[in-house]
């Protein structure tokens, strides 16, 4: 059955991409980067993989802005946990990148598990407390109920960026002028994860970006109170807690800003712009999200970005010449085990190209897993339904023109309306 299920799979991605291909304009090489840059020719070229070539080598380094040796991209469930799972062998690549925004020292996103990451990590979760998501989310809700309350909305600026910029604010503690706050954050987003071609522009605006949010950081320490992160970080320091000195506050707090704002932002606008392109789900969501039914906000929004993730795939580097499955790996090389496709790999998830919401929360992997989990996976799963409830609400909700990241891969404008 698997095997079938496979093949059926790979017919229909060769079939999806034709059509791709075809609808799509100018050149040929043109017409393919454009359908290879969307989330269904991705899709379509993950199922043909998964049968054809799960296990893809390529001499290309694919990620310019870390050290590697050649490409491994893996696009079977079974390959990405494996990945995912053996973090000793597989090594996060960002520590280099990650030190030049933090003057040296290294955030824990960019750690092998020990002493350094456990003695961090623990440290964060110790300033975090149960019920610090009560305000956050309320405050998310009046944010949104403001944005909303004409017949448009330009969803980044006014409110997908906006939220999670009031919250590194209010929450983190970090005072900062908001537009300049959401441009700096994502700069930085961009370097360290989509600067695929290390491109120096990239390089140069992340440098001046780091240098203003550090400099709001240490400014903004002195008057922290203790609702925020930054006021129980500088508290936790002051009592002797060493991940918590001046350089480990300024790492572990710039490591979070960086973390909240672009992922958020462009999960929300992903995620509409998926559920516009299917009608009959976005109708029968509008009653619940009219009810205030969050929760079932929450199933539709996982799925949706199920079919059109914040990134489709995750790097990680081998240490040392290993093998997966009956495939060796050679010490340096890149791997890239396909989130995208996992989630869509017939022999694990039921119907993959149904759109299903409520599915096991086991089926996604929107946020990472394992030892790097990505540290605001909390956050991302309250904010977003209460953030984006109130839109999906709306009747006729609509594009008016398709999201815009201005030549980056992260929205700057996405102009929706209603009524």
């Amino acid at each position: 059955m698997s095997w079938f299920s496979r093949f059926q799979a790979a017919i229909d991605g060769v079939s999806g991409l034709g059509a791709g291909v075809i609808a799509a304009k100018g050149g040929l090489k043109t017409r393919i980067a454009t359908v290879l840059a969307s989330p269904a020719g991705q899709r379509n070229a993950m199922a043909v993989l998964r049968f054809a070539k799960p296990r893809l080598h390529l001499k290309q380094d694919l990620i310019k802005c870390y050290e590697g040796e050649g490409t491994l991209l893996l696009t079977r469930a079974t390959d990405f946990h494996a990945v995912i799972e053996r973090q000793a062998e597989f090594e996060v690549v960002y520590g280099p990148r990650m030190r030049l925004l933090t003057g040296g020292r290294d955030f824990f996103l960019g750690m092998q598990d020990g002493t350094a990451y456990r003695r961090d990590t623990d440290a964060m979760r110790s300033i975090v407390k149960a019920d610090d998501l009560k305000p956050v989310i309320a405050m998310a809700r009046a944010e949104a109920a403001t944005a909303l309350a004409g017949t448009q909305v330009d969803l980044p600026p006014m409110l997908s960026a906006r939220i999670p910029a009031l919250m590194v604010q209010h929450y983190f503690g970090v005072q900062m002028e908001t537009d300049q706050l959401i441009a700096d954050a994502t700069v930085m987003f961009h370097f360290l994860f989509s600067d695929l071609g290390a491109d120096p522009k990239i390089s140069a605006a992340a440098m001046a970006a780091k240098d203003r949010v550090n400099a709001a950081i240490d400014a903004s320490a002195a008057t922290a109170g203790p609702e925020t992160l930054l006021g129980r970080a500088v508290a936790s320091g002051k009592a002797g807690n060493p991940a918590f000195d001046a350089d480990g506050i300024r790492v572990n707090i710039i490591g979070i800003v960086i973390g909240a704002i672009p992922t958020l932002s462009k999960a929300s606008c992903l995620a509409v712009e998926e559920l516009l392109r299917r009608p009959a789900a976005l109708a029968k969501l509008r009653p619940l999200a009219a009810a205030s039914d969050e929760a079932a906000v929450a199933d539709h929004l996982w799925e949706a970005l199920r079919f059109s993730p914040v990134n489709p795939i995750l790097y990680r580097r081998a240490a040392h010449a290993t093998n997966i499955g009956d495939t060796e790996v050679a010490a340096g090389t890149m791997v890239l085990p396909a989130n995208l496709s996992a989630m869509f790999d017939e022999s694990v998830v039921p119907h993959p190209n149904r759109f299903e919401p409520g599915r096991p929360w086991g089926v996604y992997a929107h946020w990472g897993e394992g030892l790097h989990l990505c540290w605001g996976d909390r956050i991302n799963k309250a904010i977003l339904p209460a953030m984006l409830t109130p839109l999906l609400a709306k009747p006729g909700l609509k594009q008016l023109a398709p999201p815009d990241g201005e030549g980056t891969p992260f929205y700057r404008h996405y102009r929706l309306s209603w009524g």
